[in-house]
């Protein structure tokens, strides 16, 4: 008797495990016929994991077994165009109705789900602004038409920069929802992604403990602890610089708008920011004005700004060092990644910049927003 109550119970926890495992998603999508794709992102790819055959008027149910408990990212297709996001966890049950295009999909019966949805809407509208003046922006350039250029170039950091903030708030309103894996890997383009600073380890690193708590062995904790280890080296580089007992910095001497050369070691004895940029980067110009900003505020007090071009066009790059009225020293020589600041300084890529204080000392290293005021603030005292 005690075998078979046992037995009883074994089967019974073992259905109580699978069954808490599964979710179902059920809907209909007007005017579809055939079938449709169901696939799981697995990281960095998506795969297929079952076609589903419609029913009439497009009706489909469909009960998954996830495997895990923990959640993840899947999406129906339909002729190879995708109707519907989701996200998974064990006991949702997903209510689909959509139209074969996809932009008529309304989703219920998860709150992540649901969430996931409102999210790519909102990316997918801000993606299509950014797209729209990029376009613009080449096609002035290609027309020689600077000044628009340059006005659009600023209209899309603005863009940049209210992303990423509305991004950040995301992030610090939801702390367990999955979705903000998605905004942490969010990129305008292959080479603007979203959160691109050293300095973003922080937010990886909120989301991280955030989740950790809710999916300790979630694959996608595994790429963001990478990323966290990544970032934070690049920190503490930065952190052995400030705290360098080294003094002395090296110099550099490059022509300015006006052909005249001008010398780091103009500024000796300020509290300079040396930074290095290029023109074509638009989140870089955004940051300029941020430096303004400080500029005006604290260079009466002994604050330099030196600042270093990696661009070829000279031209193009003085016309926006004149349009956006640069005060400090701005200089260039036009040879790019062949430039001999960028080897002596070790510069990998740009934005950069390094802090020197009063006694020559570079201190710091990539600082800004906030940080940098505060640095720069409590080295002029």
């Amino acid at each position: 008797m005690r075998r078979i109550i046992l037995a009883v119970l074994v089967a019974l926890t073992l259905f109580s495990c699978s069954k808490s495992k599964t979710a179902k998603i059920i809907g209909n999508i007007d005017g579809a016929t055939g079938n449709v794709v169901l696939k799981v992102l697995e990281v960095s790819a998506q795969k297929t994991v079952d076609t589903l055959k419609l029913k009439t008027g497009g009706v489909f149910s469909y009960s998954i077994n996830l495997g895990s408990s923990n959640p993840n990212f899947y999406y129906l297709y339909y002729n190879n165009k995708q109707i519907a996001s989701m996200v998974l966890l064990p006991g949702d049950k997903i209510k689909i109705s959509a139209d074969t295009t996809g932009k008529a999909t309304l989703i219920s019966g998860s709150p992540e789900t649901e969430k996931l949805n409102e999210l790519e809407k909102s990316l997918s509208s801000t993606k299509q602004n950014f797209d729209l003046l990029f376009d613009q922006m080449q096609t002035a350039k290609e027309q020689g038409d600077l000044q628009k250029e340059t006005a659009l170039n600023y209209d899309l950091g603005k863009i940049y920069v209210k992303q990423k903030r509305d991004a950040i708030n995301h992030i610090y309103a939801n702390p367990n929802s999955i979705t903000n894996i998605i905004l942490l890997y969010y990129k305008f383009s292959p080479q603007i992604p979203l959160f691109s600073d050293s300095m973003d380890a922080l937010i990886f690193r909120r989301v991280y403990d955030s989740l950790n708590v809710l999916y300790p062995r979630w694959v996608y904790l595994d790429r963001l602890s990478e990323e966290i280890n990544y970032r934070e080296k690049s920190n503490l580089l930065s952190s052995k610089i400030r705290n360098s007992s080294e003094s002395g910095f090296p110099d550099i001497s490059l022509p300015d708008i006006k052909a005249v050369t001008r010398s780091l070691s103009e500024l000796s004895s300020k509290v300079i920011l040396l930074s290095f940029w290029t023109i074509t980067e638009t989140s870089q110009k955004m940051i300029n004005l941020d430096y303004k900003d400080l500029y005006e505020k604290y260079n009466s007090k002994g604050f330099e700004i030196y600042q270093v071009s990696v661009d070829v066009d000279k031209t193009a790059w003085a016309t926006v060092v004149s349009d956006q009225k640069l005060p400090w020293i701005s200089v260039c020589d036009g040879l790019g990644g062949n430039s001999m600041p960028l080897a002596t300084y070790n510069i990998k890529k740009v934005p950069a910049n390094f802090i020197i204080d009063k006694t020559g000392t570079i201190i710091a290293k990539d600082v800004y927003d906030n940080e940098l005021e505060k640095l720069i603030v409590s080295l002029l005292k």
